[in-house]
């Protein structure tokens, strides 16, 4: 998605009335009917972006790491330069989890929900997101390691890939989780990691 078309303010509209729809009515149940409808614009506006409501919800989860990434420069920049190595590092990996935490966190609900599906364009939609949580990942730990947080020896795509998979089977372990002892705490994934950047 081009920063053109993400900071569009009609894309943005259909974005936010996607998620509202979703967290009432669920994933299957919402259609690119009920966007239109909700949001108020035509059939060929919401086409003018997207083929289908899949489509559409990769292009959320797309933004929500685009969210992540802006929060990410704005806050780990101070904690980089005003706190210990080690906040440092635990800011840094903590990114990557922090939406996975809740169950009905709107990030969550998408990535189940395509994962649940059998075709080609999901597998598709699937595949640019990993691509592109990785980049931002791996641009997250050199970041991390130009500025002394985390070690030079680290292999910065390794380390981005190891942490997506710890934060893939969080989203999947919270909403599996039925029974508070099967709980995966972030704060424990978190000092996995953390032991092996030092």
């Amino acid at each position: 998605m081009t920063s053109s078309i993400s900071n569009n303010p009609s894309f943005q509209h259909i974005l936010s009335t996607t998620e509202e729809i979703i967290l009432e009515k669920g994933c299957r149940s919402t259609t690119l009917k009920d966007i239109i409808e909700r949001s108020g614009l035509s059939k060929g506006a919401i086409y003018h972006y997207v083929d289908s409501k899949d489509e559409l919800f990769g292009l959320i989860l797309k933004s929500k790491i685009e969210e992540m990434n802006e929060k990410f420069h704005s806050t780990i920049t101070h904690s980089i330069k005003e706190e210990s190595p080690d906040q440092g590092r635990f800011g840094v990996v903590g990114q990557f989890f922090h939406s996975r935490q809740n169950s009905n966190d709107i990030g969550n609900l998408i990535f189940i929900y395509l994962l649940s599906q059998d075709n080609e364009k999901v597998k598709k939609i699937l595949h640019d997101i990993f691509r592109y949580s990785k980049e931002t990942g791996t641009q997250w730990i050199k970041m991390g390691q130009a500025n002394g947080v985390i070690p030079k020896n680290i292999d910065a795509v390794k380390m981005a890939t190891l942490m997506m998979t710890f934060s893939y089977g969080l989203r999947v372990t919270q909403i599996l989780t039925t029974v508070e002892e099967d709980t995966v705490e972030a704060s424990d994934v978190f000092k996995v990691i953390i032991k092996t950047l030092t």
